[in-house]
């Protein structure tokens, strides 16, 4: 079965996208509800404090790159990974709705994003929505498995150290082949890669030890244990509907800090919904979800 027969991978993607309240679903008719959770820079209030978090982690990564001696720089990678861990998801949501009404600041965002977390703007775009959201109910052996597989070639679960492994290794590989089917899209993530490396690269000339201490290995320790934290999403499921398919967290902790990534049917249900308004999707459809696929933890 394929995701796309019940939603559309691309809902809320596009900066002049219908909004929740204004797409099919379980939020139609609740624009009242929902209007003033809208804001006029921002298109949800809500996403005040992870914009103020990430653009102040920037400003903090910066100031160590230009004033820490390398010394200083190498003992930051730990923690500028660990921090850079809870942007992820703020990146993850913000490829499925933009956060900002004007455009150019949705690209700006993006670059923001993408330079703590070792995920190019449009990458979460081509391999997420447009690939695993698509196909994240069929493994292999199907013949269009899910772009985040835990499956082998012959149908075997993988591991999560396989798995995490195998995503890091293959993920740019499936954002092409994904890309040569969505073409305006394949083309925003390459002239996005311009300023993203245009930027690395000035800063590798400037210094490089402080580059890779505090930009480049803690963005790609962020994005491997994204593909860490994304087996549990999902593997070891044989679904037959959206229902079955996907853990939920519903530790108030853990939703606070992922903005409410637990919400994982939900937000597979909906992906074009902003992050603020799974909770109460969570809750009108959490009796068609199996009891053991609801976790009230932040671990185990």
């Amino acid at each position: 079965m394929n995701a796309a027969l019940e939603i559309d991978a691309r809902e809320g993607l596009h900066d002049d996208a219908p909004n929740s309240s204004d797409a099919s679903g379980a939020s139609r008719g609740s624009q009242k509800d929902t209007s003033s959770l809208k804001g006029t820079i921002l298109r949800y209030k809500a996403d005040r404090r992870p914009v103020t978090y990430t653009c102040v982690m920037l400003g903090v990564h910066l100031a160590a790159f230009a004033l820490a001696p390398t010394w200083v720089a190498a003992s930051l990678i730990i923690p500028f990974s660990i921090l850079s861990m809870f942007i992820a998801p703020l990146n993850h949501h913000h490829q499925h709705f933009n956060t900002f009404h004007n455009s150019v600041l949705n690209r700006i965002y993006e670059v923001v994003l993408s330079l703590q977390t070792g995920i190019s703007p449009y990458g979460w775009v081509l391999h997420h929505n447009l690939g695993h959201h698509r196909n994240y109910l069929n493994q292999r052996p199907h013949a269009e498995p899910d772009e985040s597989k835990w499956t082998r070639k012959d149908g075997s679960q993988m591991g999560r150290v396989e798995y995490t492994i195998d995503l890091v290794l293959h993920h740019q590989l499936d954002i092409y082949k994904v890309g040569q089917q969505y073409p305006r899209f394949w083309r925003s993530y390459l002239l996005m890669k311009i300023p993203v490396w245009g930027i690395l690269l000035g800063l590798l000339y400037l210094n490089p030890l402080n580059a890779l201490c505090v930009f480049l290995i803690p963005g790609f320790i962020a994005l491997t244990h994204t593909s860490w934290a994304t087996y549990e999403h999902h593997a070891g499921y044989w679904p037959t509907s959206h229902y079955d398919a996907s853990t939920n967290r519903t530790s108030p902790v853990y939703n606070f800090l992922t903005c409410n990534l637990g919400y994982h049917t939900a937000h597979h249900k909906r992906p074009g919904v902003h992050w603020s308004l799974l909770p109460k999707i969570h809750e009108d459809i959490k009796h068609e979800i199996p009891d053991e696929m609801i976790i009230a933890t932040f671990f185990g």
